[in-house]
């Protein structure tokens, strides 16, 4: 019965708009041709009840991002985005680096003892692994360049220069 009284009160509604609009244009001295409005009025209230018909019986679309997913574990450490945010900064960058002879810049002590400390803090919680008692393991979960970076201080020092540090970030963002 709720739905006779609704086409009803559908077709009343779409009747009255064609009469409202072909009366309109009859005064406003336009000579309409009535058959053409009235053709227009019924496929413009069709797409309208369609559409409103079709609101109701449809859910919302949730629209997600699925180019790289990360999930709530694999997110930095804050520490690493704290460096990731001194290399951005041209200003914190010269806080990073030390000039030593001939004008060249070398990562300071800090950066790579925090890095060392992300790695460790990573190593256990995400692996439960202990670099200092188990390094055989340590050395399994790091791969071979974060372990060079960890055991060789030569490679920490290439690894933390201005074009290795991004590269040395991301490898330990994605242990």
């Amino acid at each position: 019965m709720i739905e006779r009284l609704s086409e009803h009160w559908r077709v009343s509604v779409t009747a009255v708009t064609g009469v409202v609009v072909g009366v309109s244009m009859v005064l406003l001295g336009m000579e309409p041709r009535l058959v053409l409005v009235g053709v227009i009025v019924v496929a413009v209230a069709a797409a309208a009840w369609l559409t409103i018909d079709l609101g109701a019986v449809t859910a919302p679309v949730v629209w997600r991002n699925h180019g790289h997913s990360t999930e709530a574990t694999t997110r930095p450490d804050r520490r690493v985005q704290a460096l990731r945010a001194r290399l951005r900064s041209p200003a914190r960058r010269r806080g990073i680096t030390q000039t030593i002879g001939n004008d060249r810049a070398e990562p300071v002590d800090e950066v790579v003892g925090t890095l060392l400390v992300v790695v460790d803090d990573l190593l256990l919680a995400e692996h439960n692994i202990d670099r200092s008692t188990d390094p055989a393991a340590a050395a399994e979960a790091l791969g071979p360049e974060l372990t060079r970076f960890v055991t060789d201080p030569s490679a920490r020092r290439s690894m933390t220069g201005r074009r290795g540090l991004s590269r040395t970030l991301t490898l330990i963002e994605d242990l």
